[in-house]
Formats: structure tokens, C-alpha cells, sequence
């Protein structure tokens, strides 16, 4: 078999923001990569969602000079596969299509997973504007908490932020940098002005959640209540890890819990200190580590481990050699954009 027919998979990591297709070769050369439109979805009608992601799978494959017939196994990391009858509607569209030979469906945060561990097992921690936790057990079992997940991600850092600006107005709260910091950045001039705003429904999601970075900052600098916002945030996190790591009796094993997710690019290092103290004491053999690849390449390791092939050492150095640039995914290309 020549080099251009070889089979290859694809990775696709497909978010509210945007949806990420790589499609590589036997040995972990990255040949290919397209990107579109978020692909994240919630109701009955998966088609226009999954419309996006093979749109984007397409554009991979035209760069890399493939079709689907060459994908010997594809691993869609989709935001919105939740519930099992969600992979069930999802596996059905993208494989009647053709999209890939075999075809894999996967909650996202377990593309993130991957992409931060050399074990086919593991626990990742997600969290970007909302947050995830997922497991995959030494057995193969796993888990992921979806809808079961009540705190977490930027969202809620922006929200406790906002929340300690009117404490601090009405006498429930202590006084803090924060309340300039929000109310600049909101575009209100007084705490009253951002009460109104925010009962009558005028901060959008979006503006909530850009006050996270400034929290960070503001807790790096020494602020009391910035600083207790990100330890209530490393806690709860840390709290769907270790329920993780009960649920399938993980507490002696040596493994990585992968943080992954924008939140965890935060100045300083009091959000993560806190989680690994937190695991520790339940797990202290864990390794907590940043994510090392893009979700989009962890569908690619997925894909490698579907197919029962071993990741060797040069095949991750070829990955991280290809992989594209750090802009081809950022979101940050995305502002102001519809």
C-alpha cells in the first residue's frame, strides 16, 4: 500500500466555539487539519451540528489529500454527547454518512483526557467556560459527570465575582479590588447600575465568563476575596476528581489527572496548588498535570487506541512535531465573529 492510500484517523474536538478535525497517518504524522464553527448541541436535531463537524473533517481530508475511505477509525471529542441516547444519534448520522470506516463517539472532556496522558486510563478535569470531569478506569469502564455538574469553569468564577461586588456594596462582603475590576469591565458605573443590569437580564453569559482571567489577577495580587473565589473554584473541582477516583476504587494506583481547559491558563498557581493538595489526600500517588496536546489530538491517541495500536514514543514526537500551531486553536480568532 502506498503512502497517499495508507489508512489514517481523525481526531475532532467539537466545542460551543468551535469544532477542531486532524486527520493523521499510521505513524502519528499530522497531514491534515480543518476547523469551523462550533458544533456543540442540546436538542433532538443533531443535523446542522453534525453538518459542521463533517464539514470540518472534510477540510482536513482535503489537506491532507485524502477521502473518508482512508480514515480507518475516526473519534468525534463532541460538547453535547451526554446522554447515551446523544452517542446513539451522533454514531448514526456520522457513520451513514461515511465519514469513517469506524466511527467513535466520545464526550469531549475524555478527548481531553487523552491528550494529557500516555495512559489509556486516567481522570481529566475540564474546565473553559463551564466544566467537566471525566474517568477512564484501568478495566476500561468510564464516566463522565455531564449534566451532573453544578459549579466549575469561568461562568461560575465570573459570577462569584460579580456576586462579591454587590456583597461588598450591600455590607455582606469585605471590600475588593474586584468591584472596579467588574464593574470596568461590565461597562457599569456603580454596583446599583450592575444590580439593575443584571436583573433585567443585560450581562450577557459571554461577559460573565471574560471576567475570569481578571479574578486570577486580582488573587495573584493579593486581594482576600479574588483569592477565596479561586480556592472555592480549586475545591469543587477538585471534588468531581476525587469522585472519580472512588468510583472506580483508583485511590493506590499511579495515574494522571489531567487539567485541561482555559480556565487552568490563569495567572499563578494557587488554582492548581489547591487541587493537588485536595487529591492528594485521597490519591497520593496521582500525577496532576496540565494537558499536554489540544483535545483534537487526543481524539487522534482515541482513535490509535480504538484500533488497538501501541503509541510509541516516536509517534507522540511526530504528533507534537505536526500538530498546528497554538493560533490554528485559539478562540481568540473567533471575537466578534457571529
Amino acid at each position: 500500500m502506498s503512502e497517499s492510500t495508507a489508512p489514517c484517523v481523525v481526531g475532532v474536538d467539537g466545542g460551543s466555539t468551535k469544532t477542531v478535525a486532524l486527520v493523521a497517518d499510521g505513524q502519528g504524522h499530522i497531514i491534515g487539519a480543518g476547523r469551523g464553527r462550533g458544533s456543540t448541541c442540546t436538542t433532538a436535531d443533531i443535523a446542522p451540528a453534525m453538518q459542521v463537524v463533517i464539514e470540518t473533517v472534510e477540510s482536513a481530508l482535503g489537506q491532507a489529500g485524502r477521502s473518508s475511505d482512508d480514515l480507518a477509525a475516526g473519534v468525534f471529542g463532541l460538547s453535547g454527547a451526554d446522554w447515551p441516547e446523544d452517542h446513539e444519534r451522533r454514531q448514526a448520522f456520522l457513520s451513514e454518512y461515511g465519514i469513517a470506516r469506524r466511527v467513535f463517539i466520545k464526550n469531549d472532556a475524555f478527548a481531553g483526557l487523552r491528550a494529557g496522558t500516555r495512559n489509556t486510563f486516567g481522570v481529566v478535569i475540564a474546565a473553559g467556560t463551564s466544566c467537566n470531569a471525566a474517568a477512564i478506569a484501568p478495566d476500561g469502564r468510564e464516566w463522565h459527570f455531564g449534566y451532573y455538574q453544578d459549579y466549575g469553569g469561568a461562568s461560575t468564577v465570573g459570577r462569584e465575582a460579580i456576586r462579591a461586588v454587590l456583597h461588598a456594596e450591600d455590607g455582606r462582603g469585605q471590600p475588593t479590588a474586584l468591584a472596579q475590576i467588574v464593574l470596568d469591565s461590565l461597562g457599569y458605573p456603580t454596583p446599583e447600575a450592575l444590580l439593575r443590569g443584571r436583573l433585567a437580564g443585560k450581562i450577557p453569559n459571554a461577559s460573565v465568563a471574560a471576567l475570569c482571567p481578571a479574578v486570577f489577577e486580582a488573587a495573584f495580587d493579593g486581594d482576600a476575596v479574588a483569592t477565596r473565589i479561586i480556592v472555592d473554584q480549586g475545591v469543587a473541582l477538585a471534588e468531581y476528581a476525587t469522585a472519580l477516583i472512588r468510583r472506580y476504587d483508583m485511590q493506590e494506583l499511579a495515574f494522571d489527572v489531567v487539567l485541561a481547559g482555559s480556565v487552568f491558563k490563569g495567572k499563578g498557581h494557587l488554582l492548581v496548588d489547591t487541587i493537588t493538595q485536595a487529591i492528594a489526600q485521597v490519591a497520593p500517588r496521582a500525577r496532576v498535570k496540565r494537558q499536554q496536546f489540544e483535545p483534537a489530538v487526543g481524539g487522534l491517541l482515541l482513535a490509535y487506541d480504538a484500533l488497538g495500536m501501541t503509541v510509541t514514543d516516536s509517534m507522540y514526537d511526530n504528533l507534537a512535531r505536526t500538530v498546528p500551531d497554538p493560533e490554528f486553536f485559539s478562540t481568540k480568532r473567533d471575537a466578534g465573529k457571529e
